[in-house]
């Protein structure tokens, strides 16, 4: 020992410096040491124990458990540790009793917060369970970085097929039954999607078939996302996956009953086609000509709509086939306008709209001449659409003395479609046909396509 170090001094700072309640008796339980954590537990000075018996200092003790314990301690000369309420407040308190000299030293630690912490852990678990199993989707989620025991729900363990005593918590998989694969091809270990999340990948919507090996295949979309720490470092992973195999069955049969009505449709317009050539062969070669583009052009933006499943379509691609139909020269005539889906009824009111001009234009307005140019600008704006078709370097168009079909069909049909309004303004310039309505009217549902 160091020269000049007082034994009795040292034992005191470290009494003091153990930073909880210490205390301790001699064997007729006279209260010897008393250090300022004890004083603050008890609420009692050190003036006021030292020196006298515990059973006098905290009267009823003696008969309480705790006393009990300390009696044991006391006789059988040996360390026990444990927890039990406290006498100050409703506290839970741990304990080391421990022989000292002829007497016993008593460490306790106020663990209350400690306890009413893993209460409310424990209560939130419960809930999240409550959650995870009422829930129809699959949840995997784990905290080990190497992804060896994971946490399924009740919906994972039926999707699995495990066995229906099987734990929420195992350690990896059980002896597998089934295969996972992506296009047809089986995943390893390492490629699923938790594992990826365990690395820090982030999954998003990606299809996968569950293939177990009596042949069912289940179609899950899976996303699946790293957990992270406080310090953005990854510290486990979840992963979820709904079973989308009825979703997916029911698109096929209604992709199949929509091609198989595309099909009929075309057949019906192919059939309505021959007819007028036959019917309509001894009218004049104009009339006939100009009934058959309509056909033909009602035709094609049928095929514009079968894309998308009678969806709907967007306004630039209806323009734009109308017109090359007609007139495939690209430089000549510019479209330009907002980005809007129309819904599949005004799609083929525009484009037959879209064809009327165009043929008009071809025969008395700019696309007559070779200079001849055509700007269709459209736009939105508070709600309302804007279409114009204007013709410029072409020859003056001169107003018509009776409205023919193009007219009478832009003018009233698509007016009163879009709830709106047209106006053909006859200009020096080339004719400026403007179309206005609203935008409600024209716009495919939010959900489609």
């Amino acid at each position: 020992m160091t020269a000049g170090t007082d034994p009795d001094l040292l034992f005191r700072q470290v009494v003091e410096g153990l930073g909880q309640p210490f205390y301790a008796v001699d064997r007729d339980w006279r209260v010897i040491l008393y250090n300022d954590e004890a004083a603050r537990h008890f609420g009692r000075p050190a003036a006021d124990v030292l020196g006298r018996r515990l059973w006098d200092i905290f009267a009823g003790e003696a008969d309480h458990e705790r006393g009990r314990l300390l009696r044991e301690a006391m006789a059988t000369r040996r360390v026990v540790r444990g927890e039990t309420q406290s006498m100050m407040a409703a506290r839970l308190i741990s304990y080391c009793l421990f022989p000292l000299g002829d007497g016993l030293g008593v460490v306790l630690s106020d663990v209350s917060d400690r306890r009413d912490a893993q209460q409310a852990l424990g209560e939130r678990s419960a809930e999240l369970e409550a959650v995870l199993d009422t829930i129809p989707t699959a949840v995997w989620f784990t905290y080990d970085r190497e992804a060896r025991e994971i946490v399924r729900n009740r919906r994972a363990v039926e999707l699995l097929r495990l066995p229906q005593d099987t734990t929420m918590r195992l350690a990896a998989a059980p002896h597998r039954t089934f295969r996972v694969q992506r296009n047809g091809q089986d995943l390893g270990p390492d490629e699923t999607p938790l594992r990826r999340a365990v690395r820090g990948e982030t999954v998003e919507n990606e299809l996968l078939d569950l293939v177990h090996d009596d042949g069912d295949r289940r179609i899950l979309l899976v996303r699946a996302a790293p957990l992270r720490g406080p310090d953005g470092s990854v510290i486990g992973a979840v992963c979820a996956a709904a079973d989308v195999t009825e979703r997916h069955k029911y698109e096929a049969r209604l992709r199949l009953l929509v091609d198989e009505l595309n099909h009929r449709a075309k057949n019906t317009l192919a059939v309505v086609q021959s007819l007028a050539k036959l019917t309509l062969k001894n009218l004049d070669t104009p009339s006939r000509q100009s009934f058959e583009e309509r056909l033909f052009n009602l035709a094609q933006v049928h095929d514009l709509l079968t894309q998308d499943h009678w969806t709907g379509a967007e306004l630039g691609a209806v323009l734009a086939s109308a017109v090359r139909a007609v007139f495939p020269a690209d430089n000549r005539v510019n479209l330009a306008g907002d980005s809007i889906r129309l819904n599949p009824h005004i799609a083929i009111s525009l484009s037959m709209a879209a064809h009327e001009l165009a043929t008009n234009a071809i025969k008395y307005g700019a696309l007559s001449s070779v200079s001849g140019r055509v700007s269709v600008r459209w736009s939105t704006d508070g709600g309302r659409f804007v279409l114009t078709w204007e013709e410029s370097n072409g020859p003056a168009p001169t107003p018509p003395t009776r409205r023919g079909f193009g007219t009478r069909m832009i003018g009233d049909v698509v007016a009163k479609e879009l709830d709106g309004k047209v106006r053909f303004d006859y200009r020096a310039a080339g004719l400026l046909c403007t179309i206005e309505g609203s935008l409600g009217a024209l716009q495919a549902s939010p959900g489609a396509g």
